[in-house]
Order: C-alpha cells, then sequence, then structure tokens
C-alpha cells in the first residue's frame, strides 16, 4: 500500500507518523514544495526580535523522519495536479517534472498569506516588503531587520499583525498599524477593544483604523511609501498580515468539493468528496460544535489533531474527529486576548436571540501584590441560557481561563451550569469568586432567571 502526503507541516506530517506507526509496512512518501518540514510557525513573530533565531523553530528535520520513522519525505516536489480517476499526482521537482500513484492520499497543503494586490506591491516582496506565515518568510524578514530599519507599517491588525507589532517594536522600531475595520479585535466588546487600543498607545504604536492601503512604492529617498485613504506614510519596511487563505488549487481542479472559506470540505473523518483522498490542517474546513455548521478556522490544535485522525484512517481505522469551537489566544504587549464560540455578532447572524454579559474582575485577590483587571464576556442563548461563546482581556489569566468556557461549550452548558462549578480559587490567581463565575452570574440576571 502506498500512501501519498502532499505538505510536510503539522497535519502532513502528524499524518504521516501516525500512520507508519499503525501500518509499518506501508510505503509512505511526502511531497512538500518547499525546503522545510515540521516547524512552529506560530512562533515566527517572537523571532523578529534581536538574537532569536528562526531556525530554533525546527522541530524535526526531514532527514530523522527518513532514518527514524522510515518516512520517504521528498522537498522541493511541488504538486500541480491530481488524477483522482487514475489515482496519480503529477508536480515539479528540482530534478524535473514527476508522477506518482497512490492507493491514498491526503491533502495536507495549508494555508498561505493573502498577498493583496495593491498598486505597486507585487514588485517589492523581499525588497522592503514581507508576509509572515512560512519559515522562509521569517528568515527574509530577519533578514531584513539586519539592516537596522527604524520604522515599520504592519498592515492588518488580526492575530499575526500585533504580535508582529509587539516584536518589532521590541527589536527598536516604531510601528504603524494600518487596519481597514473599524477597530481591532473585533470579536470582543467595546470596552475590551478599547483597552486594546490603549495598550497600543501606551507601548508606543500608532494605530489607524477605517484606514486602507492603496499603494506602496519606493520613494526618492529610497525609503518605502505606503499610500492610504489617511494619507502617505514614509517607512523602512512593510509587513503584510491580512490574513491567510486555503491551498486547494489542485484540489479544485480535481474536482473536490469545497467547504466554507473555500476550504476543502471534509466529513467526520475527513474524507473529500472523491473516494481515497482525505484533507486535513489549514486546508480544510471543520465543524463548529456550537452551531454544527462548516467553518474554516485555522489553528494549530487543529491542524495536529486533524493530521492524526487522517493517518489513522488512512490505515484502516474509522476515528472521527470532534468539532472545533474556535479557542484562540494571542499576546500583545502586557495583555492575554481569548475567545472561543461565537461573538455577539456571529451569533446574531446564526439566527439566535443572545444575551451578552461583561464584566470586569480582578486577576488575583484584591489584597495580593500585583495582577489587574480582567474583562469577561459571555454570550448565550436568550431563552436557554445555553452558552454560545466567550472572551476575555486582562495581563493574566485570560489564555487558560478561556479555557474553561470552551468546555462549556462542547459539553453545551448554559449560564447556570458554568455557575455551579467548582473552580480553583487561591489568592495569587484570582478573588474566591471566579471572575467566569461573576460573567455567568450576570447573565443570568440579565435572563431574569435565579
Amino acid at each position: 500500500m502506498r500512501l501519498v502526503i502532499i505538505g510536510g507541516d503539522a497535519a502532513g506530517m502528524s499524518a504521516a507518523s501516525e500512520a507508519r506507526r499503525r501500518a509499518p509496512e506501508a510505503e509512505i512518501v511526502v511531497l512538500e514544495a518547499s525546503r522545510d518540514v515540521s516547524y512552529g510557525a506560530c512562533g515566527l513573530p517572537y523571532k523578529l526580535v534581536p538574537g532569536a533565531d528562526v531556525e530554533d523553530l525546527n522541530i524535526i528535520s526531514a532527514e530523522r523522519f527518513r532514518t527514524e520513522r522510515a518516512l520517504d519525505v521528498r522537498l522541493g516536489h511541488q504538486v500541480t495536479s491530481v488524477d483522482s480517476a487514475g489515482k496519480m499526482v503529477r508536480g515539479q521537482a528540482d530534478t524535473g517534472p514527476f508522477a506518482l500513484s497512490y492507493d491514498k492520499l491526503l491533502i495536507a497543503t495549508g494555508a498561505s498569506a493573502v498577498r493583496p494586490a495593491i498598486d505597486g506591491l507585487e514588485s517589492l516582496w523581499g525588497k522592503g516588503a514581507y508576509v509572515l506565515k512560512t519559515l522562509q518568510d521569517g528568515r527574509e524578514l530577519k533578514a531584513a531587520l539586519k539592516d537596522k530599519p527604524r520604522h515599520a507599517v504592519v498592515v492588518g491588525g488580526g492575530y499575526i499583525g500585533l504580535e508582529a507589532t509587539e516584536n518589532l517594536r521590541k527589536a527598536g522600531l516604531e510601528v504603524t498599524v494600518v487596519e481597514a475595520l473599524p477597530s481591532l479585535v473585533p470579536f470582543v466588546p467595546e470596552a475590551m477593544r478599547q483597552r486594546v487600543m490603549q495598550e497600543a498607545a501606551s507601548q508606543g504604536v500608532s494605530i489607524r483604523l477605517d484606514t486602507k492601503v492603496v499603494e506602496v512604492r519606493r520613494g526618492a529617498s529610497g525609503r518605502m511609501v505606503v499610500g492610504t485613504t489617511g494619507g502617505a506614510i514614509e517607512t523602512d519596511l512593510v509587513l503584510v498580515a491580512v490574513g491567510v487563505r486555503p491551498n486547494v488549487a489542485f484540489a479544485k481542479q480535481a474536482g473536490i468539493s469545497l467547504g466554507a472559506g473555500g476550504a476543502i470540505a471534509v466529513d467526520d473523518m475527513l474524507r473529500t468528496s472523491v473516494e481515497d483522498i482525505y484533507a486535513a490542517g489549514d486546508c480544510a474546513d471543520a465543524k463548529h460544535v456550537v452551531t454544527g455548521k462548516s467553518v474554516w478556522i485555522p489553528l494549530a490544535l487543529r491542524a495536529n489533531r486533524a493530521g492524526k485522525v487522517a493517518g489513522q484512517n488512512m490505515t484502516g481505522s474509522r476515528t472521527t474527529i470532534p468539532g472545533i469551537v474556535g479557542t484562540a489566544v494571542f499576546k500583545f504587549f502586557d495583555l492575554e486576548i481569548a475567545r472561543t464560540g461565537l461573538s455577539e455578532q456571529e451569533a446574531k447572524e446564526a439566527g439566535w436571540d443572545v444575551v451578552v454579559a461583561t464584566i470586569t474582575s480582578s486577576t488575583r485577590a484584591h489584597y495580593y501584590p500585583g495582577g489587574g483587571k480582567l474583562f469577561v464576556s459571555l454570550v448565550a442563548e436568550r431563552k436557554t441560557g445555553k452558552l454560545l461563546g466567550g472572551s476575555m482581556v486582562g495581563p493574566e489569566a485570560a489564555a487558560h481561563r478561556v479555557d474553561s468556557v470552551a468546555v462549556a461549550l462542547h459539553a453545551g452548558l448554559g449560564a447556570k451550569e458554568l455557575y455551579a462549578m467548582d473552580l480553583a480559587y487561591a489568592p495569587p490567581f484570582g478573588p474566591s469568586w471566579s471572575p467566569l463565575l461573576i460573567a455567568s452570574s450576570a447573565l443570568m440576571k440579565a435572563m431574569k432567571v435565579d
């Protein structure tokens, strides 16, 4: 049996390793377009500071996969087409065209950074303008930082944009963030958004909201000029972080059905619409636990978990993969920003009559030194009290408290059940009444539930 896996990062290598454990006799071939496999892409923003080495993000080398796990890992192999009828993949390698038959195929091609069609930008990639998605992207941006730029424009105020902003500031650059939306972190309530804006200001970051980039060019002085709807910004470096899109070109050409976000549609065993072809990771969709609908939320845990399940099912298992609730957290200077489930707006768009409770509590007991204020917001269905989502912003405690809300969402719990939970308490970690209990109590009061 020959298993072919297209893509050698989180999902692809998790699948290959799991398949090897379950099928020692199988031929397992991994086709990776780049020169890198199995690395921690989520750590890229944190390697922008002086002294940090991008290469530390490598987890297991291709050579180790070959020698320790007997995996046929082929670097520099770009797949261009899949013939599902003939069960063949074709592409281009450094040595020329290749064709490879398969018995089972996994598409684990991930997602790519969006490179928007902004006037002048195309000719500046790698020459003043950068993205930050792959290990090679990190190498190129680190090389640019060796020239000691004084100022950077970050286009996009999402997770990567804000994480990179923090670390560019720590690298000594002045930073201007240009965001097309009217607010940062739109998935949290207004009070939390303002807290994020205050943090940016306190760290010397300039934020331009409701502003679009219309041009990027090299000025007469040799510096970059970013033209926006709010005026021009002269800078030394431009980082574009406006999102990612799933890599599905040849899957679409092969007639494989697509789901939410244009990602490959899979069932709960990660099978695509074409027999013997699976998909996992950032190129594939998932089922949302709260709505029951197809969603595309590309995050690391899902990619690793999906790869493992795909590896099991490609070797004869019938393992099903759980749904997701979109739990995410990121750091922005001295703030933790976390979310899970649906925001108020998302819940309304999904058709629910919602009630929202937003409270401010302490991250530690009032008499214990340090800590700060933690904003907590919970969203529930008004009639039943069923929890639909939650978000948190604070200097500490948000990153792990959000997991309790995620567990509640997976279990289908309501505000009353969350309020009844026996949660941990000690003065260094919070008040005796956990912020989650206070927030769930507020939800119950808003619903007029005792």
